[in-house]
């Protein structure tokens, strides 16, 4: 699904995106207001509001929340559109895998609604966060639309014990292959204590809203005994468990199912106060506040080595699984990580390091109250924060690429970003994207000395990197050349 992104400022605040089925396949248009149309040329000309995009979208969304203005509300709907689509996209893409019950259009739809109360929807909003509305709004609905489609399933209700049952034997092997890394007589074994627990435990509570009570310790020493059955009386080749392996077999398979199916629901808009710390200070100190967490955080992952440098990046940034992560390290790093577990170790360690510098800094150099739930409130702001530094570490390597580019290639790639509003919809965009995302990676391998092998999911997160720096960058990129 394509969409032509709006450049002009009118058309930003008076049209809003529509879907149309034409041969089969699904395109999407503007269709555009005149009554928001006219309106945004008269507060433009009457320079009653700011003539950049993003500010007045911000100058809207505060004039909303001090009084209702149905034509500033119906002009901030307008504005989020691509905040939808791009949404749409991302969550359509994730979920697809686990099921397809939902279509690219539920998801718009979804969407749409989310967008039609926009003051609800940035009720946690701060213009001192130092990014756009339109970032932090797909964000935001890119978490609600998750939220959505587990409400619908019932899996925001599922307990760890529950949640083996919701995948498919086939689902519960692509599962442990891809996240858990696991292959041969390990994937086996693992599959045959889902299997034994799935038929042993059994649930004594009835009805859709009630949540799964543990397991006893006797419901894994029957798991042990039927796993250790069927081991040996059908012949498998595998070794004999006892109750407390089989347990933690079940735990990393919990934990492996989670993260495939992608139920990450925390709520940005609460990990975004939490770097805030939370406070009731007026806008100035939690712009110092926010700009000390980052000045913080930046100085402490600069200071790691390298390889960690390097792990996170594939991680957050290019958002490789942790099984890839070992196979494009193993050869450059054999003795930093060779297996899953080790990757999934260095992460937690990083983690540590970096709340710890927090926390040293932030709060007790400034005697700010630290409690034990502050701290793990601090953990998933730490995890975004992370996230949209790695990929700013990765956005600034494209930049210093694309530098690097002769001028007659600079002026083409310009030319068919302003010719095509900045977006990438036909064969000679695709052919620019392919060719900055073949020479970038080429950078990655010769300057790190890393290797990827050709499988379809990091060629898909290459992809998906270069269409982020393009759509994030492209504009300022023409401006500033």
């Amino acid at each position: 699904m394509k969409m032509q992104k709006r450049t002009n400022l009118v058309t930003q605040f008076s049209s809003f995106l529509c879907l149309k089925e034409e041969s089969s396949s699904l395109i999407t248009y503007w269709k555009n207001t005149p009554e928001l149309e006219r309106n945004i040329k008269l507060l433009l000309s009457q320079q009653t509001v700011s003539p950049e995009e993003d500010r007045v979208a911000q100058e809207f969304l505060q004039w909303l929340r001090k009084e209702q203005d149905s034509l500033k509300n119906k002009h901030l709907i307008a504005y989020l559109q691509e905040s939808c689509f791009f949404a749409t996209q991302k969550v359509h893409q994730r979920l697809q895998n686990c099921w397809d019950l939902f279509t690219w259009q539920d998801y718009f739809q979804w969407a749409n609604l989310l967008v039609s109360s926009p003051i609800q929807l940035l009720s946690s909003y701060d213009q001192k966060f130092q990014f756009k509305l339109t970032t932090y709004a797909r964000h935001k609905l890119e978490q609600k639309l998750i939220d959505q489609a587990y409400q619908y399933m019932g899996w925001e209700r599922s307990s760890d014990w529950g949640l083996l049952r919701k995948l498919s034997q086939s689902k519960q092997k692509e599962c442990l292959q891809k996240i858990g890394g696991l292959k041969g007589n390990n994937l086996e074994q693992y599959l045959l204590v889902i299997k034994c627990f799935n038929l042993i435990y059994k649930s004594k509570i009835h009805g859709k809203n009630k949540s799964l009570t543990p397991p006893s310790e006797q419901h894994f020493k029957d798991v042990s005994k039927e796993y250790n059955f069927l081991v040996t009386n059908k012949g498998k080749n595998l070794s004999s468990l006892t109750a407390k392996e089989c347990e933690n077999i079940i735990l990393n398979s919990i934990k492996f199912t989670r993260q495939f199916c992608n139920p990450s629901m925390n709520k940005q808009e609460n990990d975004l106060n939490n770097l805030m710390l939370d406070n009731q200070e007026d806008c100035d100190d939690r712009e110092t506040e926010y700009s000390l967490v980052n000045e913080i955080l930046t100085s402490a992952f600069a200071n790691l080595e390298n390889h960690k440098k390097i792990l996170f990046q594939l991680w957050k940034g290019l958002q490789l699984t942790q099984t890839e992560i070992v196979e494009v390290m193993v050869i450059k790093y054999p003795n930093y990580v060779n297996q899953q577990f080790q990757v999934a170790r260095e992460i937690n360690l990083v983690r540590e390091y970096l709340l710890e510098k927090l926390i040293k800094q932030l709060f007790l150099d400034q005697q700010i109250s630290l409690s034990k739930q502050k701290v793990t409130e601090l953990k998933s702001p730490l995890d975004y924060w992370l996230k949209e530094h790695c990929k700013q570490l990765l956005s600034a390597q494209i930049y210093e690429l694309y530098q690097s580019f002769s001028q007659d290639e600079q002026i083409y790639i310009k030319s068919y970003l302003v010719e095509h509003n900045w977006t990438i919809n036909d064969q000679y965009g695709k052919n620019i994207q392919s060719s900055i995302e073949s020479r970038f990676k080429q950078k990655i391998i010769q300057e790190s000395q890393l290797f990827f092998p050709n499988t379809k999911h990091i060629k898909i997160c290459f992809a998906e990197l270069i269409e982020d720096w393009i759509n994030n960058s492209a504009y300022s990129l023409i401006i500033n050349n």
